[in-house]
This record gives C-alpha cells, structure tokens and sequence, in this order.
C-alpha cells in the first residue's frame, strides 16, 4: 500500500481530540478543519487497493492492523495541559509522517505518486509552531518542561517506528533494511537515525534543545 490509511484515521483521530480540548476557539476551529482535512487522502488511498483487487473488508483490516502499535504512544504519553498534548501531536505526527516517507521512498509508479501525494501536506507543523512558539517565547519554564517531554516523546515513537519495521518485513524493505541478512541491525540503526535527525530540526523550530 502507497501509505497506512491507519495512519490516517490516527491523524483524524488524534486531531479530533486535539481540537475538543483546544482552549482557544480558533484554535478548534484550524484543528477541526486539519482533521477532516486528514480523511481526504483516504479516497485515493481505498480506490488504488481495491482496484488491485482487494474487497473492502480486506481494506478494513489493513487499515486496522496496526492499530495496537500506533495507540502506545497515547498510552505511555497522558499530557497534563494542553501545550504538553500539542507537543504530543507535533512530535508524534511528524516522526510518523515521516517514516511514511521512508517507506513511500520505497515505491514505484502509481502506488509512489499517490503516496507522496498524500504526505505533502505540512500545515500540521506550521499551526503547532504557530501555536507553541509564542507560549514558549513568553515563559522559559513551559519550554524547558516541553523540551523534556518532548524527549520522551520522541523516545516512544521511535521505539514503536523500530517495532514496527522489526514485525512488517514488507515495510522493512521499503525502508531499505535486509531483513534476515547481515546488515540489518545497522539498516534499522540508519533509519532511526534518520528520524531522530528530522525530529532534531523539528525541535530547533521551537528553539528547544532535542
């Protein structure tokens, strides 16, 4: 598949709950919008796998299939405000985001182009930064704390990115790693190490130490 449409519903979900505990209007009215924004690739997405020949409920069952893995993070994070859940949301998205381009870089052809179509879409930072930076700018101690809980976010998901590639080989290889040959415990290594780089410049956004 050129891209999880979990991952998807993940966003649409994640964006949802962002925007009903958002304590500004505006602020649920721009989140609102991003998570039905988030559905729109979805279409593309269902229409490529059924045309392959896949009946909807074998959509439905790779769109659930990694359900339990993506769900850790909102189980070992539980943010205690709402700057520390758009943190969340920020970091977590984009570490996903882009180990979805990762595997996106693996494919050829129609399934690649509808892939990277559907990752192209940056406003998700854009409103977080434009969110954070201003709280962040006006009280140094909510930064240094959203610079701690950022490294613990950042810790869960790349421990659910490595479970992930180590239990779908399929994805595995998209992203370049040899699975069952020599080498691979370096190509995951390279990989997360890739994704802790993105997540570093993510973080220098906000001018927060990574």
């Amino acid at each position: 598949m050129p891209c999880s449409p979990r991952a998807s519903f993940v966003a649409f979900a994640r964006l949802a709950d962002d925007a009903a505990n958002a304590p500004e209007l505006r602020a649920r009215i721009t989140l609102s919008r991003m998570a039905a924004a988030d559905l729109d690739p979805l279409t593309g997405l269902e229409a490529f796998v059924l045309g392959l020949g896949v009946d909807r409920g074998g959509f439905d069952d790779l769109t659930w299939q990694f359900r339990e893995l993506l769900a850790e993070i909102d189980t070992r994070t539980v943010p205690r405000d709402w700057w520390e859940r758009l943190v969340r949301t920020y970091i977590g998205y984009g570490v996903f985001a882009d180990l979805e381009r990762e595997v996106v870089s693996g494919l050829s052809g129609e399934a690649g182009q509808i892939g990277r179509a559907a990752l192209s879409d940056g406003s998700l930072t854009d409103v977080c930064i434009a969110m954070l930076r201003p709280a962040i700018e006006s009280d140094p101690q909510l930064g240094a704390r959203l610079a701690l809980w950022g490294r613990r976010v950042v810790g869960e998901a790349l421990g659910v990115a490595s479970r992930l590639l180590q239990s779908r080989p399929v994805l595995a290889r998209l992203v370049g790693i040899p699975v069952g040959a020599p080498g691979a415990a370096d190509a995951l290594g390279s990989v997360l190490g890739r994704l802790t780089s993105e997540h570093a410049r993510r973080m220098r956004r906000l001018d927060l130490t990574a």
